[in-house]
């Protein structure tokens, strides 16, 4: 490796290790305050919190690296550019075509990473969220459910207990008020009751004993009563926890192979596996991200006059947000069935490097992108 080369890695590596430490922070504080009324419950310990970011860490590296690459582009070869160091260079025979080779290393490189992500880590890490959420929701319900209060932190569900036992988490003479279907509300009483998780933690269950359930329908006079010796009443976390709350979707919890073999088995039912296909590609699409963005990047830093921090910032913001619509608008043709999700998964970083070809082909010939 060259002493140019070097140079140029440490004017990339440093800024690129800075942003993605602030994209990953901006990132987990945006996701803690959206699932707030889970997370800061009384029964949540800081050994969750710990585990929570440890299962979110691969999935914020994937949105952070890419826009942090782009910035350490912008920024490092930017800042090169107002110092002179770039016109130097080019006096001494350093083409665009030799500037590029460090920035596509990295990106190279930064692409491997996020592949083996989207792979392994960060559907590990969803699918463990999932199952902690449910734990956390647990917990809470069973350590702020108070004797002779209603709680109403789950949503569309209202629950009392008159008494509540400290050693098993056992209620006696419970209420439980289920209003998902707000035309047919339900009205369980029973004289006793526990809360626990399915096997995955997908879903919250009410196990209820010696009791009855009252059922109204809204648009009629109909009203029915159920006794029951044993009764249980499921919830799905993402209900319990309200739209707000969600942090995940299921596709993303899905690894290549079973996004795969979820397709292989929606053929054989004879449903279209286009949606899922396309979640698969639209995943590796984003991988490749960063090769799109050095070939962009590269040309857009060090053929411009104009420089500084904001002209990065800005350029950056205006960059992805133009790649994500891209992404977004070809994935839709994509799911439609107008482009082959192949292609559809990958066009926007065709686009980006096509453009990106262009810029260096017009900063070798005149050394600007005018």
């Amino acid at each position: 490796m060259t002493r140019i080369s070097r140079y140029l890695l440490r004017e990339l590596l440093v800024p690129l290790g800075v942003w993605v430490a602030f994209m990953f922070l901006l990132l987990f504080v945006m996701q803690f305050l959206r699932g707030t009324d889970v997370l800061l419950g009384s029964s949540v310990t800081v050994m969750d919190l710990g585990r929570l970011v440890a299962y979110l860490t691969p999935h914020f590296l994937m949105t952070a690296l890419p826009v942090a690459f782009l910035l350490a582009i912008l920024l490092g070869l930017g800042r090169m550019g107002e110092d002179r160091e770039l016109t130097a260079l080019q006096a001494l025979g350093v083409g665009p075509l030799r500037l590029v080779a460090a920035p596509l290393g990295v990106a190279v490189a930064i692409s491997a990473l996020m592949l083996l992500l989207t792979s392994t880590a960060q559907p590990w890490g969803l699918t463990g969220v999932k199952l902690l959420v449910s734990e956390v929701i647990r917990k809470n319900v069973v350590g702020d459910v108070k004797p002779g209060t209603f709680y109403e932190d789950l949503s569309d569900l209202t629950l009392y207990a008159e008494q509540v036992s400290t050693e098993n988490g056992k209620w006696t003479n419970v209420l439980l008020h289920d209003d998902r279907e707000s035309s047919s509300p339900m009205l369980v009483l029973a004289h006793a009751g526990q809360v626990g998780t399915s096997s995955r933690g997908e879903v919250l269950r009410f196990a209820l004993e010696n009791g009855e359930v009252h059922r109204s329908v809204r648009e009629s006079k109909d009203y029915s009563i159920i006794h029951f010796d044993g009764a249980e009443i499921s919830v799905g976390v993402g209900a319990s926890m309200g739209k707000r709350g969600r942090f995940t979707s299921s596709k993303e919890e899905l690894t290549p192979g079973e996004l795969l073999q979820a397709a292989e088995e929606a053929r054989a039912r004879g449903e279209n596996p286009r949606m899922t296909l396309m979640a698969l590609h639209s995943r590796l699409g984003g991988s490749l991200a960063p090769i799109a963005f050095a070939l962009l990047g590269t040309p857009l830093a060090i053929g411009r006059r104009q420089a500084g921090r904001a002209w990065g910032y800005l350029l950056t913001l205006g960059g992805y947000v133009l790649y994500y619509l891209l992404s977004r608008a070809f994935e839709q043709l994509g799911q439609q069935g107008r482009l082959p999700v192949v292609l559809a998964g990958q066009l926007a970083n065709v686009v980006f490097m096509l453009v990106g070809a262009v810029a260096l082909y017009r900063v070798s010939r005149t050394g600007t992108l005018r």
